[in-house]
């Protein structure tokens, strides 16, 4: 004789879930409160303007290949600084980071402490972070490197 799984009691089980599971569901999703977080802005008090986008682009050879980072630019903004100097620093020199730093100190002063870093895929991170670490220092509590979505075919 051949022994055969008797599959009739699986299905009453699965079937008693699915009815109980059916019954519950709208009863959870509106019992959830979640309390406002320690560190968030206060209701009424938003924030003024976009953030702060720095851009920081690789330097090429003429092959095209990564030789280290650029000038760190700064999204929307062209013309001059506060002080009269091009709005474009050097991570290299002390002067430029210096001057980066008094720029980033200035914009978080005015009441916005958000810095958004947009650099090159092709920059070592080390790089990136040296800028991260330079916005930090100057009291953007907030700085972080903006990402996009990789919408290639296959990626």
């Amino acid at each position: 004789m051949k022994a055969d799984i008797n599959v009739t009691p699986l299905v009453d089980i699965v079937l008693v879930l699915l009815i109980v599971f059916i019954v519950i569901t709208p009863a959870v999703s509106h019992a959830v409160r979640l309390p406002a977080a320690r560190h968030s802005v206060p209701a009424g008090r938003g924030r003024q303007g976009p953030p702060l986008t720095l851009i920081l682009a690789a330097r090429r050879n003429p092959a095209g290949q990564v030789t280290g980072a650029g000038p760190v630019q700064v999204e929307g903004r062209e013309g001059k600084d506060g002080q009269g100097s091009a709005l474009a620093f050097d991570l290299g020199d002390a002067a430029g980071r210096a001057r980066l730093g008094a720029f980033v100190q200035a914009h978080v002063a005015a009441g916005d402490p958000r810095v958004f870093i947009k650099a090159d895929l092709d920059l070592p991170f080390r790089q990136v972070n040296s800028l991260l670490q330079v916005c930090r220092e100057a009291g953007a509590v907030e700085a972080s490197v903006a990402t996009r979505e990789d919408r290639r075919e296959g990626a």
